[in-house]
């Protein structure tokens, strides 16, 4: 149950990252992403309510803050550059690293994998280098090309999700659905902020961007709940890396919606991600 919740996540986190890229590439995306986090606030809100809870402890709050500070900044990182570079390199260097991040988290702890996912975590390393060093081809439509500053942000994202589903994995079930609203709420505070300080000028097309914005936030609010789920009942390295999957929905989409080309050693750049993951999360 737990990898089976995970992957519904990884679904529909996969498709809000593949709208919420496609949005940044004509809007901020540090403006896109706070705009995505204010709008789906009230749809979080609205769930925890309905889901209801035995009782929220003080352990819950802290771990749910924590939650949100790490996962905004790692939203503002992937969403500046998914604007910047090709989607279908972006989401699989930060997927391999939010993934690692939780694997190691776990050897800590005392989990032992098993020597599948030893040679995943290899693969994945390898998978990085690939996609970060190999020259790529620019598309003649988006003008986009993968540079160190788009890897540098990728990996950055990765390593702030990879926080962020240990520190919400540290919540209890007894809470319910509020560790969503809560962390939802802290990472709101922090992406407007870094989009006041970040960002410079008049906000504008705020109607035009509204559309695009409750779909991300619906594609969110639905990858949440079986994530928390996930990590609350199941182990964490499982739970993460089967979540981390989602770049395959958004690779699916980049190629299929925008025709996007990566060079031939990226494709197995891209394919090693991917196949990383699955081992880890079958390891």
């Amino acid at each position: 149950m737990t990898a089976f919740l995970a992957l519904v996540s990884a679904v529909f986190i996969g498709s809000a990252d593949f709208v919420g890229g496609m949005t940044s590439r004509t809007a901020n995306g540090i403006r896109v992403a706070a705009f995505v986090a204010v709008v789906g606030l009230p749809l979080t809100l609205a769930v925890s309510i309905a889901y209801g809870s035995e009782h929220v402890g003080r352990p819950d709050v802290i771990w749910s803050v924590l939650a949100g500070i790490t996962v905004a900044v790692g939203i503002g990182c992937f969403y500046i550059g998914m604007g910047r570079g090709l989607i279908s390199v972006v989401a699989p260097v930060a997927a391999v690293t939010g993934a690692v991040i939780p694997v190691a988290y776990a050897l800590v702890r005392g989990e032992r994998p098993g020597t599948t996912a030893l040679v995943g975590l290899v693969i994945a390393f390898v998978a990085v280098a690939v996609v970060s060093l190999a020259p790529s081809e620019q598309h003649p439509d988006t003008h986009v090309v993968v540079d160190r500053n788009v890897i540098a942000l990728a990996l950055a994202s990765g390593l702030f999700f990879g926080l962020f589903y240990i520190t919400f994995s540290r919540v209890s079930e007894e809470a319910g659905m509020w560790p969503i609203t809560i962390e939802r709420a802290a990472a709101t505070v922090v992406i407007v902020v870094l989009a006041l300080v970040l960002t410079r000028g008049p906000v504008v097309g705020v109607r035009r961007l509204l559309p695009y914005a409750l779909l991300i936030a619906a594609l969110e609010v639905a990858a949440v709940v079986p994530l928390l789920v996930a990590l609350q009942r199941g182990p964490v390295a499982i739970a993460s890396v089967v979540a981390s999957l989602y770049p395959v929905a958004t690779v699916l989409l980049a190629g299929f919606v925008l025709h996007e080309r990566l060079s031939r050693l990226q494709y197995v750049g891209v394919a090693c991600a991917l196949v990383a993951v699955a081992l880890v999360s079958t390891g």
